[in-house]
């Protein structure tokens, strides 16, 4: 039997990725300007055009991902905090139970987490509902990073007045789109009037009929796991007083604090998953073992994806009073640090877990449930629609030229 890392096959698995992907993206690409030009007038209408084409991207990149190196995911989590049937397996494929808005938060170890988390939301229904904080360069991407702007990704400059002036705006958008008082019911808003806070819209309060969900994906650490990340993340953790974390970074607070003071008008749940990766050791940095390169050229991913999730509700995170103050800046410095020691205290017990993984294999623990499934799409109809907008435009063209050269041979 070939093996699947042998070179005939990575040379013709890897053209037919990249002809796949270039060409799924374009007719993912089509259908967001597309939708742009008919459904100018009509916003919840474009706004579910582009909530379908994210759906079709997530089909896209799962189908390939699976293509290049099929995989599992399993899901681990306290049946005394959550339902039994939070997740289960129906049919061979992994089927969950989410909130209609939530932020996903999680410790980040290799450039394709998000994905991962994205599939999660998948199976709750919520694919096209995803939204992921990302670094700034990757909106220069051409033809991604466009598409990426009209799924109204976050993008972050890491510089904070640039950082806090956007994400305030979205943020606020987002939970106003939650209340059905956003723009995509039509509802217009005002500019703030705050010196420190200029042109950051403000939306009505209360609710409307016309909302739009959300699930909002945060990397709280910023960056992977490596040598340098850890070494950083070390010494911050001896400035605070703190032990060094070992298998995690300590996590930024300032922006998850804002994200979530920003959404607490219609955030349901924060889901907090910890993230291992069968194959990957506690010596290992995930940057190092699974690159870009080695994921999808040679096929070399994780075995299997492993989420130990817990979930925490609104009111149990110290964010302070709700006084309609937007400028985190300005919000009593005694919360910030309370919310600074949820998290911190969050992700030392995200430490243990990872010490738990790494020693059994599992997450695993008293009054557990843990479900698998592999890691693909429901249906084999869902990867081609990515596809339909450019087989229908090349169709188009082809018939066009059909057209015009029989009408040629009647002159």
């Amino acid at each position: 039997m070939i093996s699947r890392h042998s070179w005939p096959v990575v040379v013709l698995r890897t053209a037919f990725v990249i002809f796949a992907f270039i060409f799924g993206t374009l007719g993912i690409r089509l259908l967001q300007e597309l939708g742009g030009v008919v459904f100018s007038r009509h916003p919840a209408h474009f706004h579910a055009c582009v909530a379908l084409t994210k759906s079709h991207f997530l089909a896209l990149l799962t189908f390939l991902t699976a293509l290049v190196n099929p995989t599992a995911v399993s899901v681990t989590w306290d049946a005394r905090q959550m339902s039994s049937s939070r997740f289960e397996v129906r049919a061979g494929h992994l089927h969950s139970t989410l909130a209609d808005n939530a932020v996903w938060i999680s410790n980040h170890q290799i450039y394709t987490d998000w994905l991962f988390w994205w599939f999660l939301a998948y199976t709750g229904g919520h694919a096209g509902a995803a939204y992921i904080v990302l670094k700034e360069n990757l909106a220069k991407i051409p033809v991604l990073g466009p598409g990426m702007r009209r799924f109204r990704f976050m993008f972050l400059s890491r510089k904070w007045a640039t950082d806090k002036l956007r994400l305030t705006s979205q943020l606020l958008e987002l939970d106003a789109n939650a209340r059905g008082m956003g723009p995509v019911a039509g509802v217009t808003c005002a500019a703030s009037e705050s010196s420190r806070l200029p042109g950051v819209r403000q939306w009505p309060p209360g609710h409307g009929s016309v909302a739009a969900n959300y699930h909002l994906i945060v990397y709280p650490e910023g960056t992977v796991m490596s040598p340098h990340t850890r070494e950083r993340s070390d010494k911050f953790c001896a400035s605070i007083n703190r032990p060094p974390l070992r298998h995690v970074l300590l996590p930024r607070a300032r922006g998850l604090f804002l994200m979530l003071r920003s959404l607490r008008g219609s955030v349901d749940v924060v889901y907090d998953l910890t993230t291992g990766y069968t194959g990957l050791g506690p010596e290992q940095y995930g940057e190092e073992v699974f690159t870009l390169k080695a994921y999808y050229l040679f096929g070399y991913g994780p075995r299997k994806i492993n989420f130990a999730v817990r979930t925490w509700n609104l009111a149990d995170i110290p964010l302070g009073p709700d006084d309609g103050n937007i400028d985190v800046d300005d919000v009593d410095p005694q919360v910030m640090r309370q919310f600074e020691e949820w998290l911190y205290d969050a992700w030392y017990a995200k430490d243990e877990l990872m010490s738990r993984f790494f020693a059994t294999g599992s997450f695993e623990g008293e009054e557990t449930k843990t479900v698998e499934a592999p890691f693909q799409l429901r249906s084999p109809l869902e990867a081609l629609a990515p596809f339909v907008p450019s087989l229908t435009l090349v169709l188009m063209l082809y018939l066009s030229v059909r057209l015009i050269s029989f009408a040629w041979s009647l002159l």
